[in-house]
């Protein structure tokens, strides 16, 4: 799952995916209410995403917003998060790291070998 409010960056990153042979199926979402209410009928049905890539900065709710609502879920259990984003800040680098529900914080663009990079040390 792609949580990115630009759809050519959704579009780009779903193709690279898919091409890395990292995933099947990609959900994009360009919203943090969007991507809740995905996640919440996605646990209703039983077929919560293995990986969310979580863009940090968004118009309205940004990534620190959907990490507020996604500990209260009870999927969090079964997906990673890993953010991906354009941020440089120190601290988001901590929050992220501080948190026990962010597998990675990985630097914008997405490639193969970041994907590659990604499964080898924290999803593997």
């Amino acid at each position: 799952m792609l949580i990115d409010d630009d759809d050519i960056v959704n579009s780009i990153n779903s193709v690279i995916i898919k091409h890395a042979k990292f995933a099947d199926e990609v959900d994009t979402i360009n919203n943090v209410p969007n991507a809740l209410e995905f996640l919440n009928e996605a646990k209703s049905k039983g077929n919560s995403p293995d990986v969310i890539f979580l863009d940090l900065n968004m118009p309205g709710l940004d990534g620190w917003d959907f990490m507020d609502e996604y500990e209260k879920l009870e999927i969090k259990e079964s997906s990673k998060v890993v953010m991906l984003t354009s941020s440089i800040s120190s601290k988001d680098e901590e929050r992220a790291a501080s948190s026990n529900y962010i597998t990675a914080f990985i630097s914008k663009p997405l490639s193969p070998e970041l994907l590659e990079s990604i499964y080898e040390s924290h999803l593997a």
